[in-house]
């Protein structure tokens, strides 16, 4: 039998909402404001691979851009990793958004 107390059901809904929230408010941008360029950059600056769901047929490039998160923190040191991790989302929705 688990045992969860308050303490671990309040960490689980901030774990849900963490998830949910980003990609909620990338798809209500999608219908608001379509294809604003600064909009699609600031959701992937803010939230990572996850913001590229604000642009049609996310699911390849929030992959290719979690897959670049994750490969660049086992190769690189930790500041130079950490500096290619911020960029790459901002700069994959900005090619996205100018073809």
């Amino acid at each position: 039998m688990t045992n969860l107390g308050f303490n671990e059901i309040i960490a689980l809904i901030l774990v849900v909402g963490a998830t949910v929230f980003p990609i909620w408010l990338g798809l209500r941008l999608r219908r608001t404001k379509p294809g604003e360029l600064w909009v699609g950059c600031l959701l992937c600056l803010v939230f990572g691979p996850i913001g590229q769901v604000y642009v049609e047929g996310w699911l390849p490039w929030f992959l290719i851009v979690l897959g670049v998160c994750i490969g660049v923190q086992q190769v690189l040191p930790s500041e130079p990793a950490m500096l290619i991790m911020v960029v790459s989302s901002p700069l994959v929705m900005f090619f996205r958004l100018r073809r």
